[in-house]
């Protein structure tokens, strides 16, 4: 396999197992948040992050989805950011970046753009909680990937 495609299919791979490993640890986390916080959470996002964007997407391709099929949606499209951000790091680590630092910078520029960026119009709506939850999530996405990628020598 030639390096790049190395790099590639490394980080893919990475990006995805971290992609589970946050969603172990954000569901951990949720867990243990107040029932209030949950509460508010489901009146800002009915169904969850991943329904929510499951319908947006659904939309944008013109059809209107049920919560099954739009939590389906979102799931996917929250694995494929994931491994994205894997290949992501892979190709800063290839550019000499150490996969940790290249993990935990992606991790974080997730964070930024996709959970506070998007959340822009409700974010002061949101608990506290919840963006310490993002924090946490992205920073085990960038943590786990960069491990991995250093695990790997990619």
């Amino acid at each position: 396999m030639s390096g790049l495609r190395r790099t590639l299919v490394t980080g893919a791979l990475a990006g995805y197992a971290a992609s589970r490993t946050m969603d172990a640890v954000t569901g951990a986390f949720h867990a243990r948040q107040s029932e209030a916080s949950r509460r508010r959470e489901e009146e800002i996002t009915p169904g969850g992050m991943l329904v929510q964007l499951g319908r947006q997407l659904g939309a944008a391709g013109g059809r209107e989805l049920d919560d099954a099929a739009a939590g389906r949606v979102g799931l996917a499209a929250h694995r494929t950011l994931g491994t994205t951000y894997g290949v992501l790091a892979a190709l800063l680590a290839r550019r000499g970046v150490h996969p940790v630092a290249a993990g935990l910078a992606v991790g974080a520029a997730a964070w930024l753009v996709v959970d506070e960026g998007t959340a822009l119009p409700t974010a002061r709506q949101y608990p506290l909680v919840s963006h310490s939850r993002g924090v946490v999530g992205h920073a085990t996405v960038g943590l786990t990937t960069g491990v991995l990628l250093a695990l790997t020598g990619d």
